[in-house]
């Protein structure tokens, strides 16, 4: 079960939410962009479909957008902060995707170092501003491996189409079996190939897709109430229940860090 004690949101700019958390447990969840967590205390093992092992404090770690992952921190709760920069960021430090392209990171981990530090210490002084952040999370960055590959060659694909027809379903049906029908599998494939690639079952990965729509929203600066109904929660305590499972806290917290 997902165990948060604090999680705090702050938004300068659309380029680069940040959240600052101290937390136990988090359970399978996922992002619409990519994560860059910064741990400042404690250790945590991380599992995601695509690595997994132990951090320590002043390690870096990175996520892909829609890359399913969890983490349990070991000896008592471990402190983070998490950056989520948008394509147009990662742009200046990876360059561009081109038209039909997806870039990955396929860097798990950077440990604790020169690039580290300096984020750590940027992320961890109330008086250092954004751009001191921002300036060394691009260092850290260009210490990672990066891939930009035709969308339909990635293993990932899947997921995008799964996630695209998500959205547009909207409030209609998202069963497994209607995926399934409008992609032309069957349904049994779908679900196999969907947790093989993906970690988690359709409907997980639906709601959470949500989830991440609602994000978008808030940073947006859309109000709870008509989040609910634009990322198509059936009302705002189905919103506040989901969007807890993947954050830990409920979607006020978000609202009131980037209304700052």
């Amino acid at each position: 079960m997902t165990r948060v004690d604090s999680m705090t949101f702050a938004l300068p700019h659309a380029d680069l939410l940040r959240a600052r958390a101290t937390a136990v447990d988090f359970d399978a969840h996922l992002h619409g962009t990519c994560s860059v967590v910064v741990v400042t205390s404690g250790s945590a093992q991380i599992w995601s479909h695509r690595w997994s092992r132990s951090v320590h404090a002043g390690d870096v770690f990175f996520f892909n957008p829609f890359e399913v992952h969890s983490g349990r921190t070991t000896g008592g709760p471990a402190r983070y902060d998490v950056l989520y920069p948008s394509e147009a960021f990662l742009d200046t430090c990876a360059g561009p995707a081109g038209p039909g392209e997806v870039r990955s990171i396929r860097t798990g981990v950077v440990t604790r170092g020169r690039a580290t530090r300096a984020l750590a210490d940027a992320v961890s002084d109330p008086a250092a501003g954004h751009a001191p952040v921002e300036d060394a999370l691009r260092q850290v960055l260009r210490e990672c491996r990066f891939t930009v590959e035709a969308s339909t060659a990635t293993p990932s694909s899947i997921v995008r189409t799964a996630a695209r027809l998500i959205e547009e379903n909207g409030p209609r049906s998202t069963r497994t079996a209607d995926l399934a029908r409008e992609i032309g599998v069957n349904p049994s494939h779908l679900a196999r190939a969907f947790r093989r690639t993906v970690g988690v079952p359709p409907q997980t990965y639906a709601r959470q897709v949500r989830v991440a729509r609602a994000r978008e929203l808030i940073c947006a600066g859309v109000e709870l109430d008509d989040v609910a109904q634009l990322a198509h929660f059936a009302d705002q305590p189905h919103l506040t229940r989901e969007f807890k499972k993947v954050f830990g806290v409920p979607p006020g917290a978000l609202s009131r860090g980037v209304g700052r």
